[in-house]
C-alpha cells in the first residue's frame, strides 16, 4: 500500500546510543562494546556478546551492580584504531574485534564491529556498523 498522507517516524541522530550494562562488568572509555542476547552491554570479546555496537564514550563501572544499574553510551562513527597489517587494499573490508581493545581483519569466530574506511598517515580508520 502506498502512503496517502504525510508519515511520521521517531528519529535519532544515529551516532550514540545508551545500553544497560551487565552486572559485574566494567567497560573502559573508547573500548569496543558488545551486547548480549538479553540486550545488556559487555566489553567486546565477552563470551556472551552476540553483536558489537561501537566504542564506549567513557568508562562505566557496574562491577558491584545488578543488570542495568548503569548505562554505557556507545558512539558510532569513524575512529582511528590499532589495526596491524592493514593496507590500502583492505579498505571497505570488515573489521572484527577479538577483545575490547584489539581489532583484526580476520573473521574466524570474531564479531564484526565495522569496516575499514581509510588508511592514511595517521593509521587505520574504521567505520562502525
Amino acid at each position: 500500500m502506498t502512503a496517502s498522507n504525510d508519515l511520521y517516524y521517531d528519529r535519532r541522530r544515529g551516532d550514540s546510543y545508551g545500553f544497560p550494562v551487565l552486572a559485574g562488568v566494567k567497560i573502559f572509555g573508547r573500548a569496543a562494546v558488545g551486547v548480549t542476547a538479553a540486550g545488556l552491554a559487555v566489553p567486546a570479546g565477552n563470551v556472551n556478546a552476540v553483536a558489537l555496537l561501537g566504542l564506549a564514550k567513557e568508562r562505566v563501572d557496574n562491577t558491584n551492580g545488578a543488570n542495568g544499574d548503569v548505562y554505557v553510551d556507545v558512539d558510532k562513527g569513524i575512529f582511528n584504531i590499532p589495526l596491524a597489517g592493514a593496507t590500502p587494499a583492505d579498505v571497505h573490508k570488515p573489521v572484527y574485534a577479538t577483545a575490547d581493545d584489539t581489532f583484526t581483519l580476520t573473521a574466524s569466530t570474531n564479531l564484526q564491529i565495522g569496516t575499514l574506511d581509510a588508511i592514511d598517515a595517521a593509521g587505520a580508520w574504521m567505520k562502525t556498523l
